[in-house]
């Protein structure tokens, strides 16, 4: 492909550092229609500041392909909504890795979703069950009809992908997005990450942690907003969620891989991970 979509940095740095987790034919087509050629100055100074980072993305998403994995082994078909979507391929791992257990993928995101439809309209099939939306989440009027417009079924079960997106708005605007999936009988699941608040991190890991914080903060000209496991359970408990799993990047590596070789104690890292139902 000679036409290739640039990058902003920020989508640019989590792609760069999860490259390793795009093999398949599609992941591969996807990324080569993407110009990767500006430099990311955050990128490289967070690189300089911890070399743990890359495996930090990579675990993260992996815990999210996971949840969707077990969540499509204990029942197909289902929906799935990826919220603040970004840049990530996620839906052409779930379209290669599942096909026929998923009824519909809805990307919701307020950037670059033109774009990346026009990516995904050279490589996909006409088809396929995905749709692109471009949304703010945050307006969760405007949301919740644009969805319907575009075919969720509020009374299907719906797995509800929520990567990357806490540390970028208020609780209350969480809380407000996640009632739009409440349900009586607990059939929705949520998957997301949050990044952690400095009192979850043991004090040798603290100056790395501030200065990859600051890294990103200055990056976007904005505060995180920050959570340990006690005040993300209360967001989900005041939901009428109930907790799946909420996870260091300790315990997720050692879920995953049998051992810890990257991540040792709770706390490294930057973030942790959780699921629940709602």
């Amino acid at each position: 492909m000679t036409d290739k979509l640039k990058v902003p940095s920020t989508s640019r740095l989590i792609l760069e550092h999860a490259i390793k987790m795009y093999e398949s034919p599609l992941e591969k087509a996807y990324l080569d229609a993407i110009d990767f050629s500006e430099t990311s100055r955050v990128a490289s100074d967070i690189r300089r500041t911890c070399a743990w980072f890359s495996d930090a993305v990579c675990y993260r998403k992996k815990f999210i392909r996971e949840a969707v994995r077990e969540r499509l082994q204990q029942q197909a078909p289902q929906q799935v909504i990826i919220l603040g979507a970004g840049l990530d391929p996620l839906s052409l791992h779930l379209l290669e890795t599942y096909p026929g257990s998923i009824s519909r993928i809805l990307e919701v995101d307020n950037g670059y979703i033109t774009e990346k439809k026009k990516i995904y309209d050279k490589i996909l099939q006409e088809d396929s069950p995905l749709q692109l939306i471009l949304c703010d989440i945050t307006d969760t009027v405007k949301l919740y009809a644009t969805l319907g417009q575009h075919g969720f079924q509020p009374g299907e079960a719906a797995v509800i992908v929520f990567e990357g997106v806490i540390a970028y708005i208020t609780n209350e605007e969480f809380t407000g997005i996640m009632q739009l999936f409440q349900t009586d009988d607990l059939r929705n699941m949520i998957a997301m990450n949050y990044t952690i608040r400095e009192d979850t991190v043991p004090e040798k890991f603290l100056p790395v942690h501030h200065q990859v914080i600051a890294l990103l903060e200055q990056h976007i000209s904005g505060r995180f907003n920050l959570h340990n496991k006690t005040s993300l359970l209360a967001l989900i408990t005041e939901l009428g969620g109930i907790p799946d799993r909420l996870e260091s990047l300790s315990e997720t590596e050692k879920r995953l891989t049998g051992r810890n070789q990257v991540f040792h104690e709770p706390g490294e890292g930057i973030m942790e991970m959780a699921s629940f139902r709602l």
